[in-house]
């Protein structure tokens, strides 16, 4: 992606982005929000709800690693059009894997949920990285915000939905119809030329830049952070609700601790922003790192004291901003822009692939909370290479 952005309104832009984020969270969140309902309709184990979730990452992944190409065809606004209509389909589809208490159509349905889901998560930081490099101040942090006030958002209305003992699938149907129509409405405004390869848009051959060693070296190790706090945030979308009611919380409170960490997410990621253009993007990375392993390690002593809601908003808070900070370095050279961000989100999806196999298998062993320790160890992890988020120095700096 080279061209320039350009004739297009920088508010305008924002909130499309912004409701494209926001619209693929609440989605998002009307599910997992609901795991201990699904479960119990469709009597499997939680390691089986691993596996729905596994599913659910392998056509994220086929959808990222789609993407690309489609895209530079095509531009963002096809796709864009594309996932946010087949998205509320699918999901409104797993309904019927509920009703016949079908595992494999459940199963299937989240597949086709997964598949756009991962489309969209493309786009959408297509389009944000280069809102980002239009403005004088980090744009990345309040876009992904979109996305974590969507999954408070659809956790709230959960937890209100479950106290009120309205049926799951009315939720679906409602969410899918009202969140999808809006989000295509949004999206329909992007102009046809965002996200074309030259190739594509003006029908003459150029000469496409490779990453260097160097280069690809560094996307690689920048994915791997990115990877890891994908992991711990889809270990909390997964498994919070799930671990909670097997501690012997009732799934009304299960669900009120994921809104927790959903609004220490949304939060810290609405003032992300100013932290960023203040401390940089290493320093960020660092210390989410340690405030997000401290925060998973806390949740694990959830069984025998009632620290879940502590644990849960630190959770949140340190994994909120490393994603972002992820994508905006992997970005730095417009030139490979597209290289890099395949590169990324193939990695992010991976760690989607893996979360519920790795804790879901785990679990079975040392049980779910002994599964948590995985992500702690991932994140030091992370933190002792937090110092490749520096600005690219192969980008040429006035």
């Amino acid at each position: 992606m080279t061209k320039t952005v350009t004739q297009y309104r920088s508010s305008v832009w924002f909130v499309t982005v912004f409701s494209m984020f926001f619209g693929r969270g609440i989605l998002n969140a009307s599910w997992t929000s609901r795991g201990p309902d699904v479960r119990d309709t469709l009597g499997v184990s939680t390691a089986d709800m691993g596996i729905i979730a596994t599913v659910f990452a392998a056509g994220a992944i086929i959808g990222v690693l789609a993407s690309g190409a489609i895209i530079e065809r095509y531009g963002s606004r096809a796709m864009a059009l594309g996932t946010y209509l087949v998205m509320p389909i699918s999901l409104i589809a797993a309904i019927f894997g509920l009703q016949t208490h079908s595992f494999i159509a459940t199963t299937v349905a989240l597949f086709f949920f997964g598949l756009p889901f991962g489309a969209a998560d493309y786009v959408s930081n297509i389009e944000a990285s280069e809102l980002d490099r239009e403005s004088a101040k980090s744009k990345l942090p309040m876009l992904h915000g979109g996305y974590s006030i969507g999954v408070l958002v659809g956790a709230l209305i959960t937890s209100l939905l479950i106290l009120a003992s309205v049926p799951i699938e009315m939720q679906l149907v409602g969410t899918a119809v009202l969140i999808g129509g809006w989000t295509l409405y949004r999206v329909s405004g992007l102009p046809k030329h965002h996200g074309k390869h030259p190739d594509h848009e003006s029908g003459v051959k150029t000469v496409r830049i490779v990453q260097t060693p160097e280069g690809r070296r560094r996307t690689h190790l920048i994915s791997i952070i990115a990877f890891v706090f994908v992991f711990a945030e889809g270990a909390a979308a997964v498994f919070i609700p799930l671990a909670l009611t097997e501690a012997g919380r009732s799934p009304a409170e299960a669900a009120f601790a994921y809104t927790l960490y959903s609004l220490g997410m949304a939060f810290s990621r609405v003032v992300g922003g100013r932290i960023v253009d203040r401390i940089g993007r290493r320093a960020v990375v660092l210390y989410s790192s340690v405030l997000c392993a401290v925060g998973v390690g806390i949740f694990t002593f959830a069984p025998f004291a009632p620290v879940e809601y502590v644990a849960v908003l630190l959770w949140g808070v340190g994994g909120s901003l490393s994603i972002a900070m992820s994508v905006s370095a992997v970005s730095d050279n417009k030139s490979t822009l597209t290289q890099a961000q395949s590169t990324l989100w193939t990695w992010v999806y991976f760690a989607n692939l893996g979360v519920g196999p790795v804790l879901g298998g785990i679990s079975i062993v040392a049980g779910i909370f002994g599964a948590f320790l995985v992500p702690v160890i991932l994140l030091v992890g992370a933190a002792s290479i937090s110092a490749v988020t520096r600005p690219d120095p192969e980008v040429a700096r006035p």
